[in-house]
C-alpha cells in the first residue's frame, strides 16, 4: 500500500519527515513524497499534474500538521477527496487504514 506524503513546507523539520518515513515503513506501507522528485524543475502546472498522477495511484494520502500553510497541499487533499482516497491526518489514521483494509 503506497502512502502519498503531503504538506511539506519550508518550515517542515526533516528529522521529523524521516521519522515519519520510518514510522509508515514500519507498517508495511510504501511511501511516497513528492519533494524527492525533481518536479521543482518542473513548470508549476506539471509539477501539479505529476503530484495528482502519482496522488492517483495512492492507497491513501498522509497530511502532516502544517499542510494548511501550503496551497499544492490544499490543492492534493482535494483531489484526494474527489477521487475517494482516504485522508489521514495521524500515523494512528494510517494504522486503522490498514486494519480496515486488511479485514
Amino acid at each position: 500500500m503506497t502512502i502519498y506524503v503531503s504538506g511539506i513546507t519550508l518550515d517542515t523539520d526533516l528529522k521529523e519527515i524521516e521519522r515519519i518515513k520510518s514510522q509508515i515503513i514500519e507498517l508495511s506501507c510504501e511511501i511516497f513524497i513528492p519533494e524527492d522528485k525533481p518536479f521543482n524543475q518542473l513548470s508549476w502546472a506539471e509539477n501539479l499534474q505529476n503530484r495528482l498522477g502519482f496522488l492517483s495511484s495512492s492507497k491513501a494520502i498522509y497530511m502532516l500538521p502544517n499542510w494548511r500553510d501550503s496551497i499544492m497541499a490544499r490543492i492534493e487533499l482535494t483531489a484526494a477527496m474527489s477521487d475517494k482516497i482516504p485522508a489521514c491526518f495521524s500515523l494512528e489514521d494510517i494504522n486503522k487504514l490498514i486494519t480496515t483494509l486488511d479485514g
